[in-house]
């Protein structure tokens, strides 16, 4: 009976977090729905991914969602809060779709689409899917952090939150293979601190800009964040 336990507690620790058709066709869903949302109600759209970015889900959660998708069979415990991701990897990788898919619904009211009888995808359509949504959503993310910034002007930037949040999010899509993994924003010190798997990249604002503390030869320097991003999802 005790051996018997030990294998039942051993099956569960050590499921494969393997992801099916329905993930993949999830992620071709969302897809769909972004660009139907970014061709007919692209303030509706920036509306949405402002609120998931800005919302109470951790910067690796957001990954998935809007950056990242086709990594979400190789992430684990630390993406999410709840403990049992590592048995149930697939129906919460399909729920972070679908909240993708909410906060679409609740900026613009479009009608989510749907699968048409001849569409199934598998997983290797994944990276193709990250791709197009990374297409659109630095799109739409970069507009939202220039529109942050210019709200943030004329208050000496009350919301650099705000700012750091999207400008991680921003990175992460701009750049998949080095995404943000954590944000620290000391609004007291005015600056924060978005870290990848490799470096940091600090952030600081003054009076009138919010500038990228960027490493060069041994030492740093400053860039205005929208010089920075200038030529990103032109």
């Amino acid at each position: 009976m005790k051996l018997l336990c030990i294998l039942i507690t051993l099956a569960f620790v050590n499921v494969s977090p393997i992801m099916t058709s329905h993930y993949a066709n999830s992620v071709y869903i969302t897809n769909k729905y972004i660009k139907e949302a970014f061709d007919k109600d692209p303030a509706g759209l920036q509306t949405a991914i402002s609120s998931i970015i800005n919302g109470y889900k951790s910067i690796l959660t957001c990954n998935l969602m809007l950056a990242i998708p086709e990594t979400a069979n190789i992430f684990n415990i630390e993406t999410h809060s709840d403990p049992f991701i590592v048995n149930l990897p697939e129906k919460i990788a399909i729920d972070d779709q679908l909240a993708v898919q909410e906060a679409i619904y609740q900026a613009t009211k479009i009608t989510v689409p749907k699968l048409s009888e001849n569409e199934n995808f598998e997983n290797d359509s994944l990276n193709t899917f990250g791709e197009q949504r990374r297409l659109i959503t630095g799109k739409v993310t970069k507009n939202a952090l220039i529109a942050a910034i210019d709200k943030g002007r004329p208050r000496r930037f009350t919301n650099l939150n705000e700012i750091c949040r999207l400008m991680g999010a921003l990175r992460s899509i701009k750049f998949p293979d080095q995404h943000i993994r954590n944000i620290n924003v000391d609004e007291s010190a005015n600056f924060c601190i978005l870290t990848s798997q490799n470096d940091s990249h600090i952030y600081q604002r003054d009076v009138v800009d919010v500038w990228a503390v960027i490493p060069m030869g041994g030492g740093t320097y400053f860039e205005d964040i929208m010089y920075h991003i200038q030529n990103w999802f032109l």
